[in-house]
């Protein structure tokens, strides 16, 4: 199961954490597994190289499927939009196939 956990400061999302591995099938034939890691880098490669938003990343490809990011204030609008897209592409592929749980929690800050 893959664990994707989104956090919202007032209205934007400002980070996540993914962790885990679907379990759809073989390594290296995974589609969801696959799908996400691809999701992942194309958001955090936007935010950063495009947008041009500082963020903290710790993205592990050594076969632990784990990555964090968290946007450094001050919050740019357009990277938390794009926060938002991959929330809903993985919340697509969660009701399409399962092995993935979504979650959005509010921060205090």
């Amino acid at each position: 199961m893959i664990r994707a956990d989104f956090r919202r400061c007032g209205n934007d999302i400002t980070g996540f954490t993914v962790k885990g591995h679907a379990g759809y099938a073989d390594n290296g034939q995974d589609i969801i597994c696959a799908g996400v890691s691809s999701a992942i880098m194309l958001t955090v490669n936007t935010i950063t190289d495009f947008i041009k938003a500082d963020a903290d990343i710790d993205i592990n490809h050594e076969n632990t499927g784990y990555a964090y990011f968290e946007l450094k204030r001050p919050y740019k609008k357009e990277a938390s939009v794009m926060l938002e897209a991959f929330s809903a592409h993985l919340k697509l592929l969660e009701e399409d196939y399962g092995h993935i749980m979504v979650r959005i929690s509010d921060t205090h800050e």
